[in-house]
């Protein structure tokens, strides 16, 4: 399977008991979304695994592996990333995109002006921001509808109605 069709939603960050219990932290909008997929896969591994929900700790998930009994067999799992297949992904509306479609895409004014490229979004609690290189320095743009002009994916652009000027404010 080429790591194209995979989508990173989540990674094991540690061992919860002697159980073989693993704490999970989800990518999802809601962590608890993440068992709506059918199969899940750990980094490279062709054979998906069977996770199942135990319970929910402040922003970690409690999660049981098929067939793993103790701590140390748990602890193997430990910073291990959690992928599912893209075509699992639900159908988007038109105005609608997955965050990391964006990632490497040129991002320009709507004079064509360029800021650079993205190297992630993130949402910190104030709304979408664009994650940006430009001549190795790296910088926030805002990306919600208000600044958002248009997304070109076959030219991999972004289009900010914002003015060069805003990043020397």
């Amino acid at each position: 399977m080429s790591n194209s069709n995979l989508i990173e939603i989540g990674c094991f960050v540690g061992v919860h008991g002697i159980k073989g219990e693993v704490k999970v932290k989800s990518y999802a909008e809601k962590p608890e979304n993440i068992f709506t997929y059918e199969e899940i896969f750990i980094d490279n591994d062709i054979n998906p695994i069977k996770l199942k929900l135990v319970r929910k700790v402040k922003q970690n998930l409690i999660c049981k592996i098929e067939n793993i009994k103790t701590r140390n067999d748990a602890e193997n799992f430990r910073n291990s990333k959690l992928f599912i297949k893209r075509e699992s992904l639900p159908k988007l509306s038109d105005d609608e995109f997955y965050h990391r479609d964006l990632v490497s895409f040129e991002v320009y004014n709507t004079k064509r002006e360029s800021f650079g490229f993205i190297v992630s979004l993130n949402d910190f609690g104030g709304g979408l921001l664009l994650e940006v290189n430009k001549d190795n320095k790296m910088f926030y743009l805002p990306a919600s509808k208000r600044f958002l002009n248009e997304i070109k994916y076959k030219e991999k652009e972004v289009i900010l109605n914002l003015d060069l000027s805003f990043l020397n404010g």
